[in-house]
């Protein structure tokens, strides 16, 4: 009888244990052994964590299945992990390693493989582009042929032209390969349904990052299923084919020490390290990273811009003042640069209103602790992945006056000119890992505005809205929905 109460005694213990939060980790939500909390059907998400912020406070978790989440709301507290060596690594999600070994390219991999590609990156970005007229000239034809379409829908309800996400895609392809598509060609259709259908199975793919014992309850053919497996797999094979199609096109034409775009920079330096053994240069990174270039880089920028003139119709008291700045500046026609940048505080104001409210990333990209460590005052366990809540930073009255109101003139000091707000402002992430495309995106964001704001009007259809939410069935982004807006060309 003793040894049952004793046997009895240990196990409700184990049970206690394993049922209670150690006390020094952050407050939140902890469920049960292997489900964690899931929560019922009907708040969203952002209201769940806006709940948890009011409860808690800036630092709390959300244990979901078997990964505890750890979600920051305090831009200050968020900046010192996201610049922590022990922050810096991706957690082992499929999202990130995408079926492979382990997560290639620079946007998902960790250690040598990430330190080595956005070195790479940021110096070819720098080499072939940034501040070049080569990629402004390229953003510029661009921005010209999505204003000859836009002016195609003067003097009617419409809605923003497709052409603005092939304009968005040539520019990386300009980067890239030196490629270019037309609005027509089948290989860009083809290319922007690969990418919806990546969209379309990242809730399912979630399954197994935070479920991962669900594989042992059942049939693997039904497990597969149930995370779309097969779509991923075919997804990724068909991008991967495609890009090892255009790297041996690149080679086949490369002239050692003259590299064309950022392929051949990779397939010179992957030369060079040839005799490496410890080198991480291979072509099948090399296609990750461009398909990296190419996620982060096109629903991004393309949601942006969008959003930028959905608001811009809403306010044309702000549209009307954007213009006479473009107009005075860039006269006689004339297409922006980044020179001009200094020159146009207003636009500069209008478009980081923009990022601000529409705040399109709502959530920053998961970072993982890779050792038990301390952050805040709490214990944060290795494997825990951190992330930040950018759409509540973005409206934080620490940080922003009247922070739900849309004012580009928050932007401006008493003498009109523009003034970076750091504090409370991650558009592009923070820390070691902060969007290494973000001078890119910032110069196509100020070329295209210039460019179609000096040639056309945008405003609300007669009768109608342009609505300022976020797309509902769009869980992970804010993209706006698609509306109609009307197009009046400027004489």
């Amino acid at each position: 009888m003793l040894v049952e109460v004793v046997l009895l005694g240990v196990l409700l213990l184990l049970l206690w244990k394993a049922l209670k939060k150690p006390s020094e980790y952050p407050p939140g939500r902890w469920g049960l052994p292997l489900v964690g909390y899931v929560p019922l059907p009907g708040p969203t998400f952002k209201d769940h964590l806006r709940s948890l912020n009011k409860k808690h406070g800036d630092i709390y978790l959300w244990r979901i299945g078997t990964q505890l989440m750890v979600f920051l709301q305090d831009f200050r507290l968020l900046r010192e992990a996201f610049n922590r060596p022990e922050f810096t690594d991706r957690p082992r999600w499929q999202l990130f390693v995408f079926n492979e070994e382990k997560a290639l390219g620079v946007v998902s991999s960790n250690g040598d493989t990430w330190v080595n590609n956005r070195r790479f990156s940021l110096r070819q970005l720098r080499d072939l582009g940034m501040g070049k007229s080569r990629l402004v000239d390229a953003v510029q034809r661009q921005a010209m042929w999505l204003v000859e379409v836009f002016k195609k829908q003067a003097g009617k309800a419409a809605p923003v032209p497709y052409a603005l996400r092939v304009a968005i895609v040539n520019v990386i392809w300009q980067l890239v390969a030196g490629k270019q598509f037309d609005i027509e060609d089948p290989m860009m259709q083809e290319f922007e349904k690969l990418m919806e259908e990546m969209l379309s199975y990242q809730d399912r793919a979630s399954f197994q990052n935070f479920l991962p014992w669900l594989r042992y309850l059942m049939p693997s053919s039904v497990f597969k299923r149930l995370i779309k497996y097969n779509t991923m797999s075919r997804t990724k094979d068909k991008f991967l084919a495609y890009f090892f199609e255009v790297i041996e096109e690149c080679q086949a034409t490369l002239n050692p020490g003259e590299p064309r775009d950022l392929i051949d920079g990779y397939l010179m330096e992957m030369e060079q390290k040839k005799n490496d053994p410890d080198t991480t240069r291979s072509k099948r990174d090399l296609a990750h990273l461009v398909l990296d270039l190419f996620i982060a880089g096109n629903e991004t920028t393309t949601s942006t811009l969008t959003w930028l003139f959905y608001y811009l119709a809403n306010h044309p008291r702000v549209q009307h003042k954007l213009q006479a700045e473009i107009d005075s500046v860039l006269t006689d026609g004339r297409l922006a640069t980044l020179e001009d940048k200094p020159r146009l505080p207003y636009t500069e104001a209008v478009i980081h209103e923009v990022l601000r409210m529409s705040s399109l990333l709502f959530l920053s990209l998961p970072h993982m602790a890779s050792r038990d460590t301390t952050l805040g005052g709490y214990t944060i366990p290795k494997g825990a992945v951190v992330s930040g809540t950018a759409f509540s930073i973005h409206r934080d009255p620490r940080y922003w006056d009247s922070p739900d109101e849309f004012l580009p003139e928050r932007w401006l000091d008493s003498e009109g000119k523009f003034v970076t707000k750091k504090e409370g402002f991650l558009p592009f992430g923070v820390g070691k890992r902060q969007c290494l495309g973000e001078s890119l995106a910032r110069m196509e964001i100020l070329v295209i505005t210039t460019t179609v704001l000096q040639r056309v009007c945008l405003s609300v259809p007669p009768g109608r809205t342009v609505s300022l939410k976020p797309d509902p069935r769009v869980r992970f982004l804010q993209t706006p929905v698609a509306q109609d807006l009307f197009v009046s060309v400027r004489g």
